[in-house]
């Protein structure tokens, strides 16, 4: 009785005589058509060349990404930074109004609770008040905000003769009052900027 390997061998050699006798090919190449072929291997360079089009793409969507991410934060600092300096001049045309005595209503400051900006520019040395600065357009500039510290530091004579600094006759010495102002504006995203000056006014 035959093994299933001698029936295995039978089949074998019958199938390839039948190919052998239709096609007048040998034999062998029908065990050449039943191995594996290199079909896949077009199909795998296919997905390769796919996945490195992919890889490029979501770089190049990344640096740009990044970059407006970049360039939006640098506007916002460049916002809050000119922002900080406008409001330095805001708190000289204040420091100037309360000392010839006029209103400072005209400006955009909001006094704190209770009042001392007029003591501390006045009177009061080296106590610091800090105000706070209304930005124009409400709906544009809501998320941002401003706040301005000013601390009289001392008062002198200043230097020099009466044609450097000329006065009225009789009038008294001219006078030169010293400030540091300092002011910080937030921004959107964690946006801050800081800065200070040092002001003269002279009475």
């Amino acid at each position: 009785m035959k093994t299933n390997i001698e029936k295995f061998e039978d089949l074998f050699t019958d199938y390839s005589l039948l190919s052998t006798n239709r096609n007048g090919i040998d034999g062998l190449f029908t065990v050449y058509s039943l191995l594996p072929t290199n079909r896949g291997i077009a199909l795998v360079a296919a997905l390769v060349v796919t996945l490195a089009v992919s890889i490029l793409i979501i770089g190049t969507l990344y640096v740009v990404t990044q970059s407006t991410i970049m360039s939006g934060a640098g506007k916002r600092y460049a916002t809050v930074s000119e922002a900080a300096d406008g409001s330095i001049q805001v708190m000289k045309d204040a420091i100037q109004l309360i000392a010839k005595g006029e209103p400072v209503s005209s400006l955009p400051i909001v006094d704190s609770t209770p009042a001392c900006l007029v003591d501390s520019v006045l009177f009061n040395e080296n106590v610091g008040c800090t105000i706070t600065l209304t930005l124009p357009g409400s709906d544009i500039f809501s998320s941002y905000s401003a706040n301005i510290t000013v601390t009289r530091l001392y008062a002198s004579p200043l230097p020099g003769s009466r044609l450097e600094f000329p006065k009225p006759s009789g009038s008294p010495p001219s006078t030169a009052i010293y400030y540091r102002i300092g002011a910080i504006v937030t921004g959107p995203g964690g946006t801050r900027a800081e800065t200070s000056a040092l002001y003269r006014y002279v009475s």
